[in-house]
């Protein structure tokens, strides 16, 4: 959450974005639809000179494994559907973050392109109502400098509302997060690592990435502790002190709330980010101090409860902040962002594919059981596949390259492919494939999808040869491996050596 993204560089890949879907869609568009990627047993090998290079090469690249390694890898010709290569597909494998593809191309046509989570605000006498939508970008960096915002907007925009209208103080916040179950963390998750910003919790509201972000600074000598967002100093206990030795360190134990920062201090420096325990109570305390910070008092307490449509219908919002659903695939594929997949498949579970609030709250089972649903009614067979969570964090999830090609497949024809396209990343640029992949002859040539967890990593997405051939692909291996043996297969299918 520290890195930063310029607008400059923002502008940049939307147009190498525009001119990659271009090149493909000359090759795509005329073509008839072919039939998706086939059974075993039932396959259209590619035959060109070219293709049997390709798999020369993969052959003797994927050779020499490990016994315990197994390794699915299908590579098709997205135009015609031939197989240029294939090993294991059928055989399923964890994917790690590659299930974030199923995830947002089961998003894309359940919710519909069009759909925006969407956060209300309600003032009624003396109370502030906030209806959460279970939206996981309010406060996200990333996607407030996307949009050219400060993170604060949403308290700005809050606070202004409140003093328009003359509201300089309240007695009370509450907090309706009933868009989502509250079983924040899944039961698959290690308990050693709930600190981890990659395992943070999944709510209706949501903050930061329901993480905290800090920073030291020395000055004249003192050590001083800037917190982002802000907190009651109840939360906070601060121990560091300044030293020779530059050794902080923040800590929250796994079922309390309070963050725990120590060590001594030598420089300036960022510190976290770390996961909060419970996302309402961390969104409710934050937006607190925000309101007073901003002039208007908060005099009572912060309570969690569910607002009855009848009474939100009695009082319209004075604000609402809505999200595309555009800037969660971005922020979900590009940036591997795990709290953003969890959102949306509960989100799955609580709307309705017209985009309308269902009765239910969204859970992990009846979110995976409407990803499944989805996937099959979009003609992807997923049988033998499991689904536990979103983010591709459960070592059980299990899926195979088949599966994964008949996913982009099939994302490729549909009415919402550039939004699909665009959501993935890119070499060289802000992403995931940003440095390991940023090779030359990759640049303008690969759209992709990581996927990195103990024991798994993979690797799926698009890749276009110079001769115009368009690749769908899907690369999981499963035990030993090295870190550079996606990039070594991506050089072969776009015709370039494989290299050490």
């Amino acid at each position: 959450m520290s890195d930063r993204l310029d607008a400059a560089a923002v502008i940049a890949r939307r147009h190498r974005a525009v001119r990659w879907r271009r090149r493909a869609a000359a090759l795509l568009l005329a073509a008839p639809l072919f039939a998706l990627v086939s059974a075993a047993g039932d396959e259209r090998l590619a035959e060109s000179a070219e293709a049997a290079l390709v798999r020369t090469r993969l052959r003797a690249l994927l050779a020499p494994r490990p016994a315990a390694t197994r390794v699915g890898l299908l590579v098709v010709d997205a135009l015609t559907g031939e197989i240029w290569f294939a090993q294991q597909p059928d055989l399923p494998l964890k994917p790690a973050s590659v299930m974030k593809l199923f995830v947002t191309a089961a998003a894309i046509e359940h919710l519909g392109a069009d759909f925006r989570f969407e956060t209300s605000v309600h003032a009624r006498d003396s109370e502030l109502w906030i209806i959460g939508g279970g939206d996981p970008a309010l406060g996200d960096e990333r996607i407030a400098q996307r949009n050219g915002k400060p993170r604060t907007e949403f308290y700005d925009a809050v606070a202004r509302a409140l003093l328009a209208r003359g509201i300089r103080s309240i007695d009370k916040i509450v907090l309706d997060d009933s868009v989502f179950d509250r079983n924040w963390r899944h039961d698959d998750w290690p308990d050693s690592e709930a600190t981890a910003w990659y395992q943070a919790p999944v709510g209706g509201l949501n903050f930061n990435d329901n993480c905290l972000d800090s920073r030291i600074e020395l000055r004249d000598g003192r050590v001083r502790l800037i917190l982002q967002p802000d907190l009651p100093r109840s939360f906070v206990r601060d121990r560091l002190v300044r030293g020779p030795k530059h050794a902080p360190r923040v800590d929250r134990r796994g079922d309390g709330d309070v963050f725990e920062f120590q060590g001594t201090v030598a420089r300036s420096a960022a510190i976290g980010p770390v996961a909060v325990r419970r996302p309402t109570l961390f969104f409710g305390h934050a937006l607190r101090v925000a309101l007073e910070d901003r002039g208007v008092e908060v005099r009572g307490e912060i309570v969690r409860r569910k607002i009855a449509n009848e009474a939100l219908r009695a009082e319209p919002p004075i604000v609402i902040r809505a999200t595309p659903l555009e800037d969660l695939l971005w922020r979900c594929n590009t940036f591997s962002q795990n709290l953003f997949a969890e959102c949306l498949i509960k989100a799955l579970a609580a709307y309705a594919d017209d985009g309308t609030r269902l009765p239910v709250s969204g859970s992990w089972e009846r979110g995976t059981a409407s990803l499944r649903s989805t996937l099959e009614k979009m003609g992807i067979n997923v049988d033998h596949a499991v689904f536990r969570d979103g983010s591709g964090l459960s070592h059980h999830n299990r899926v195979t390259a088949r599966q994964v090609v008949n996913l982009l497949s099939v994302m490729r024809r549909h009415a919402s492919a550039d939004l699909f396209l665009d959501s993935l990343a890119a070499p060289g640029e802000p992403g995931t494939l940003r440095r390991r992949y940023d090779d030359p002859e990759l640049r303008a040539s690969l759209r992709g999808k990581t996927g990195t967890l103990r024991g798994v990593r993979a690797l799926a997405g698009y890749i276009s040869r110079p001769d115009g051939t368009q690749l769908a692909f899907a690369l999981l291996l499963n035990g030993t491996n090295e870190a550079t043996l996606p990039l070594r297969v991506c050089k072969i299918l776009v015709g370039a050596e494989p290299g050490p």
